[in-house]
């Protein structure tokens, strides 16, 4: 009897042994917390350090990376490489400070592209990311700097869709919206608003901004709305194309040129700053505007740098008092602080009092004296 009792207390408190480890095990499969707790108690016990998955994810590692590629002729056209070289088992192939060379037709060194990463896509395709450096191996080129740069080897296109820095010997050009470029045919695409920055600390807004450096050109166009700023000067156009080689700029369509002095509005307006000059000029009708004055003319051709305009062709100033002059090829200086106007061709001058007609004018604007010279002849009213 006695032996019976103790088995079934045994029996007992093997039971609630049992019952109490799964409680437990309930809990612990229940409770994030309490999981969270033992499993870091294992780890302190242990010691034990769990790597990243990403650390593990790779299937292939290699350092000091580098890669030659060949056209079917089997000509080098690119050499890629990179500190490290990483190809995941779920994502693209990563290099890591890749720098690639690309190679013209004859085996030459073209352009060096890097960044702080870069993956291999589709097709051979490659995308750079972070401080993305594009610049030529002779110095002459496109140098770009952007966050974010697809590269297809085998078109040899280049295109970026965030904001874009080029820089020339001359030039520091920044795009909004990115850039396209090829790098055998030397041109390039900026896209958006575009700023032109020029090293005689001129500047032009514009967008959408076309650069051609194929055979030894250096060609700036826009089709869109263009803006120029030099000192006080301002000009807006309908769209424009420099030459830098030639140092000449044509503002395209409607222009108007303000300051504040003077307003001309005129069409296809030429920017020379050829051989040390700066000359404004068009072949086009034109509206000289200044606060009293109103002169139309058959063509303009301004020397900034004397400060002094020419209107060709018919002229016929309307003054604010209501005093029409009527002559031929006017000169406008404004040079040393003066405003003179001065022509040696013949004059019709008409007032509300007075009908002159004379040869040659010299008409001082600041002191309101006027010369009209070659045997004037006149009606007063």
């Amino acid at each position: 009897m006695m032996k019976n009792l103790q088995l079934i207390n045994t029996i007992k408190i093997t039971i609630s042994i049992i019952v109490v480890i799964g409680v437990i095990g309930f809990l612990i499969s229940k409770t994030p917390l309490s999981l969270y707790f033992f499993q870091n108690s294992e780890l302190k016990t242990d010691n034990r350090i769990i790597p990243e998955v990403e650390s593990i994810s790779y299937t292939e590692k290699i350092d000091n990376f580098a890669l030659q590629e060949f056209n079917e002729s089997q000509e080098l056209t690119q050499h890629t490489k990179a500190k490290t070289y990483i190809n995941y088992k779920n994502s693209p192939t990563t290099l890591l400070l890749p720098v690639i060379t690309t190679y013209d037709k004859d085996g030459l060194p073209e352009y060096q592209i890097n960044s702080e990463s870069a993956n291999y896509l589709d097709e051979g395709n490659i995308k750079f990311i972070g401080n993305v450096i594009i610049k030529p191996i002779t110095g002459d080129g496109h140098h770009v700097e952007t966050e974010e740069l697809f590269v297809s080897p085998k078109n040899n296109n280049l295109h970026s869709n965030s904001k874009v820095n080029y820089y020339d010997k001359r030039t520091h050009i920044e795009s909004k919206d990115g850039m396209k470029m090829n790098t055998k045919d030397e041109k390039m695409d900026l896209f958006g608003y575009t700023d032109i920055k020029l090293d005689n600390d001129q500047t032009l807004k514009t967008k959408n901004l076309s650069i051609d450096r194929s055979k030894g050109n250096e060609r700036y166009h826009s089709k869109f709305a263009t803006t120029y700023i030099s000192g006080d000067n301002r000009v807006n156009s309908e769209a424009m194309d420099l030459d830098m080689q030639e140092n000449i700029l044509n503002l395209i369509g409607k222009a108007k040129i303000e300051n504040k002095d003077v307003l001309i509005n005129t069409t296809n307006l030429v920017i020379d700053q050829s051989s040390g000059q700066e000359r404004y000029y068009s072949k086009h009708n034109t509206e000289y505007l200044t606060q009293n004055d109103k002169i139309y003319s058959e063509a303009i051709d301004i020397d900034m740098k004397g400060n002094i305009s020419y209107l060709y062709g018919k002229v016929k100033i309307l003054q604010s008092s209501g005093t029409i002059i009527d002559t031929n090829n006017l000169e406008i200086n404004k040079s040393n602080g003066m405003e003179v106007y001065k022509t040696n061709d013949k004059i019709h001058y008409k007032s509300r009092t007075v009908d002159l007609k004379a040869t040659g004018m010299h008409y001082d604007v600041s002191r309101q004296i006027m010369e009209l010279n070659g045997g004037v002849f006149g009606v007063y009213e």
